[in-house]
């Protein structure tokens, strides 16, 4: 993932991530930690749903997590 996206997936912008760099070390090192071990292990797919979910507002967010939940529930409903 590129630090542009890296940066809007954290709500921040990019100049930020820059000063965490040089005004707080530890709080740079764990976020880019967090990069390195947790996105950069995304598949393509992941990574555009990703990216496409952070261009939604919050209520679209929660709307499409709503509907993801209830498909879930209907599988498993119908499963039994």
């Amino acid at each position: 993932m590129k630090i542009d996206d890296f940066c809007k997936f954290l709500g921040i912008s990019t100049p930020t991530i820059y000063n965490w760099k040089k005004e707080k070390p530890n709080l740079y090192k764990i976020v880019m930690n967090y990069k390195d071990e947790k996105l950069n292990n995304l598949t393509k797919e992941e990574e555009e749903i990703l990216k496409l979910f952070n261009t939604l507002e919050e209520k679209e967010r929660e709307y499409y997590i709503l509907d993801i939940k209830t498909r879930l529930a209907k599988k498993e409903i119908d499963k039994k």
